[in-house]
């Protein structure tokens, strides 16, 4: 099949859709207010920053005294780190899970470019979906963490070494592509996966639709797009 048939089949040749719930995270030592810190310290770096959040904020919001944040966490920056690791964690096995599946379905050859999208995606997808606003709240995060200096190092603490396995399957899958356009369309799909996902309004303003829509409405959307944009890279 030519690169221009398999887009024009692209509808009726996706893979199953992927679901994978990611429920909640779940406390490590003195549970209970560990996470009621980190719930109350991700709604606030959310919604004001890393900058715009101090210890003492978090404090409040959880209910606590501002010396049960440093006995728990330590200092701000790892607080943050906290925060974003919780949720992290969940992500990064479920998408590895996913990965080890797709190979094992694949054996030697290489995994189609609409499978790996759909795994990469679906778990963040399906976790915004389900009416936790912690994980609305965690997609307004990593929006606001892509474009700070302290978010990208923490990013890449967090997330590139499972972006690194998709990226090299992806482009063992589009031979022929130039490796850097293959990392500028994942970081875009990753992008676009947050957009969808934080709550923003701003689809509503543009769309002048009164209610939200659900993240899992657009994920077709998104994958048939962003797997469409995959496979040009490989025409001249």
């Amino acid at each position: 099949m030519t690169m221009r048939q398999e887009l024009r089949s692209l509808k009726l040749d996706q893979a199953p859709a992927t679901v994978r719930k990611p429920g909640r995270p779940k406390g490590g030592r003195s549970g209970e207010t560990r996470e009621r810190i980190l719930d109350a310290a991700e709604q606030l770096f959310a919604d004001r920053g890393y900058d715009g959040a101090s210890i003492r904020d978090v404090a409040s919001a959880a209910g606590l005294q501002i010396h049960s944040i440093g006995y728990h966490f330590g200092p701000k920056e790892q607080l943050f780190d906290a925060v974003v690791a919780r949720r992290a964690d969940i992500m990064t096995g479920l998408r590895r899970e996913a990965l080890a599946e797709a190979r094992q379905r694949a054996g030697g050859d290489a995994i189609p470019i609409v499978q790996l999208v759909r795994d990469y995606v679906s778990p963040f997808i399906q976790s915004a979906s389900h009416g936790d606003v912690g994980w609305r709240n965690y997609a307004a995060l990593m929006g606001r963490l892509a474009n700070s200096p302290l978010g990208t190092e923490i990013i890449a603490r967090h997330y590139d070494e499972t972006a690194r396995e998709y990226i090299a399957e992806l482009q063992r899958a589009l031979a022929g592509a130039d490796p850097e356009d293959v990392v500028d369309g994942f970081s875009a799909m990753v992008a676009a996966m947050l957009g969808i996902c934080a709550a923003t309004g701003r689809p509503e303003r543009l769309s002048g639709r009164s209610a939200q829509r659900p993240p899992e409405d657009s994920f077709e959307t998104l994958v048939r797009f962003h797997t469409a944009g995959f496979l040009t890279l490989t025409i001249a």
